[in-house]
């Protein structure tokens, strides 16, 4: 015993003292993990034959040290095919790299330079809405692309010096910025959230047989949480405005701007702009509660006891959309005609009441197809002209492109049409579409890319509602044709996606993009295998048992939950996110996901959590990127003080979840689950 302690005491003292002089040291993170593993293992093997580290019985703690390293250098290259690049996690973590090359391809296509300069015209005239404008701004590009890095050193080159210009105070300014990059960790589609669901996903299993959260369920929990941040960075920063003008004044030069989009716009009061999507977003939210609207086919080992929905979850959620396009355009443009907003309208009246009278989950997919067809031309005119009305308004002309692309990606992840690394894969070809549409100019035609994307929505909708598969044994008649018209779809993307790929290497993007992505990719892959040595280390002498027996002599499930997220947040003063995932969740995983606390509540608690490591100095990755790109005038001492606040209100988001936890299972229980 040395200090009261026993001998796995200290080697867990050990271990991590290693991983913190590794980390302090400024070698890569990625390297310092399996570097400090290794060297902790040897120290305490050494220490062990030496006798200096014993249990509380005055036995040693490894029976067989030297055996031990060796069986655990074998075991690493399990560890690493096994658990990452092998067995059901390889499904779940090949949409990082997907996500992460969707979000690299947004950014270098300078689309969230003109989200920033609209956003900044529509609020700029206003007490503090230059930085209501980055945090909207910040929310939109978490939803599109999740890479802090890029969105923080993106608004940090565009938004900080027009800031000071505008006489913003220092602090207010790179602490909006900092805190807004970071809401891609907790907004989805985000990295955090696909790694923490492939760990909690199987520790969850583990002790729940039968039972399953997958990272699609984790999106869903999600949204409501980060739109509560949102709502908290803009409610503080309207505080600041309004308590003190002088630290976040308005723009007037932009009073002009909004003056001119008016005159186009001719549109309704804004109650009508805003109220009317409310409205019907709200009136789907209502149908859904009330089991009006919902699944139409029974979930595994349910069939006896299920029964069906009068409206199908996806055509409801597809005429809430057409819905949503065609009410915006009405209000922005009343004075125009009318009748093809009518008609669209009047098309999806028809699609319910078919869906509800004609429609039936024993309904086949071709008769289904034909029962739709009139309703959903009407539909479709109205939607088109919808959308042409609408990108006439410079700002939904800007926001409407990454728009489209959230509500593909997300809303069919949401919907239940399909499980996120498919939703990743369609995101990186939509942003690869929409980069090219950017860059496209006067040099290059856009309709092929227009047509693609047509093409696109044409192959989702027959691969939702057909069974294409070609290795069944009997393929039906309406299954042929649409086999026949999805190979058709499926060539007209395909050459499209490849000129729009060819576009992006002429204006030479393409190899950056692959180049950045490749970079984080790997050194995401690279933690995961240290986080995995880490684990083999701790394994070796018992230490994960230790802490979680000491997590269980708590009589509160509660009491334990606080304590990790109060652990997890003092590790983000000097640990990155992928770090305490990966070592801190193996842990004690099995203690918190183990017993009768929602894990969907639970997960999305420790996701807020280590959405405020990018936040808390010295080690906030989020400091670092601004510091990268901001005036040399700009105090690193500023920062830390800008950024304060948000960590506070991080602190308070985390209250308000802790106490109120339907804000976390609402849209997972309201939703259908996904593939």
């Amino acid at each position: 015993m040395l200090f009261g302690l026993d001998g796995i005491e200290l080697s867990i003292i050990i271990v991590f003292g290693c991983l913190i002089i590794g980390i302090l040291s400024g070698f890569p993170v990625a390297f310092a993990l399996g570097g400090s593993a290794l060297v902790s293992l040897t120290i305490i093997l050494i220490l062990n034959s030496n006798g200096a580290l014993l249990t509380e019985s005055g036995n040693p703690i490894i029976s067989d040290s030297w055996q031990s390293i060796l069986r655990n250098v074998g075991l690493i290259p399990n560890r690493i095919f096994g658990n990452i690049l092998g067995g059901p996690s390889v499904d779940v973590l090949l949409a990082v790299p997907l996500f992460v090359f969707m979000g690299i391809t947004l950014e270098r296509s300078r689309i969230a330079e003109d989200l920033l300069t609209t956003m900044a015209k529509a609020f700029g005239a206003m007490p503090g809405g230059l930085a209501i404008s980055v945090v909207v701004v910040g929310a939109l590009l978490a939803a599109s692309t999740g890479i802090v890095g890029a969105t923080v050193v993106t608004m940090g080159l565009l938004s900080l010096p027009t800031m000071l210009r505008n006489g913003y105070n220092t602090e207010l300014a790179t602490g909006t910025i900092c805190a807004s990059g970071t809401l891609g960790q907790i907004i989805p589609p985000s990295i955090v959230l696909v790694l923490l669901g492939q760990q909690v996903g199987e520790i969850y299993s583990e002790a729940h047989p039968g039972e399953v959260v997958s990272v699609g369920t984790l999106f869903k929990a999600a949204m409501i949480p980060g739109l509560v941040l949102v709502l908290l960075y803009i409610a503080y920063i309207l505080f600041v405005a309004l308590r003190d003008p002088a630290k976040a004044p308005a723009v007037h030069e932009f009073d002009r701007e909004l003056a001119r989009e008016r005159e186009k716009t001719h549109r309704k009061p804004l109650s009508w702009v805003i109220g009317l999507p409310l409205a019907i977003i709200a009136l789907w939210v209502l149908l859904t509660v009330l089991g009006v609207n919902g699944a139409q086919q029974a979930p595994p080992g349910a069939e006896g006891e299920f029964t069906a929905a009068p409206l199908s979850s996806k055509v409801t959620m597809l005429c809430m959309l057409a819905c949503l396009i065609m009410a915006l355009a009405w209000s922005l443009f009343p004075d125009e005609n009318r009748m093809p907003i009518f008609a669209g309208m009047a098309g999806v009246i028809g699609l319910l009441l078919l869906d509800f009278s004609m429609v039936h989950p024993q309904t086949s997919p071709g008769k289904a197809f034909f029962i739709y067809l009139v309703p959903m031309l009407l539909t479709v005119w109205g939607v088109a002209i919808g959308f042409s009305r609408s990108s006439k308004n410079e700002i939904l002309r800007v926001v409407f492109p990454p728009l489209v692309l959230i509500v593909a990606v997300l809303g069919s992840i949401l919907g239940g049409l399909t499980n996120p690394t498919a939703a990743a894969g369609l995101g990186a070809g939509g942003a690869i579409l929409l980069a090219a549409t950017r860059l496209s100019g006067d040099k290059y035609r856009r309709w092929p890319i227009i047509v693609t994307a047509i093409s696109t929505v044409i192959l989702l909708l027959i691969s939702s509602s057909f069974d294409l598969r070609m290795q069944i044994s009997e393929i039906s008649g309406e299954n042929q044709i649409a086999i026949i018209f999805a190979s058709i779809s499926y060539y007209i993307f395909l050459a499209g996606f490849l000129y729009s790929c060819f576009i992006l290497i002429k204006e030479n993007v393409m190899r950056d993009v692959v180049l950045q992505t490749t970079k984080i990719t790997s050194m995401v892959f690279v933690i995961l295998i240290g986080s995995q040595m880490l684990n083999l280390t701790l394994k070796t002498f018992g230490g994960d048992s230790y802490i979680q027996d000491f997590l269980r002599q708590f009589d509160s499930e509660h009491a334990v939950l606080l304590l990790v997220l109060v652990v997890i947040f003092i590790m983000g003063f000097v640990l990155d996110f992928l770090e305490i995932i990966y070592i801190v969740i193996p842990i004690v995983g099995p203690v918190i996901f183990g017993g009768d606390l929602d894990p969907k509540w639970v997960t999305i608690l420790i996701a807020v959590n280590l959405q405020t490591s990018f936040l808390t100095p010295p080690f906030g990755f989020a400091l670092f990127y601004l510091r990268g790109v901001a005036p040399r005038e700009v105090k690193t001492t500023q920062m830390y003080k800008g950024i304060l606040p948000f960590v506070f209100i991080q602190i308070l988001a985390l209250t308000i979840l802790w106490f109120i936890e339907p804000l976390s299972t609402f849209l997972p229980n309201l939703l259908p689950e996904g593939r």
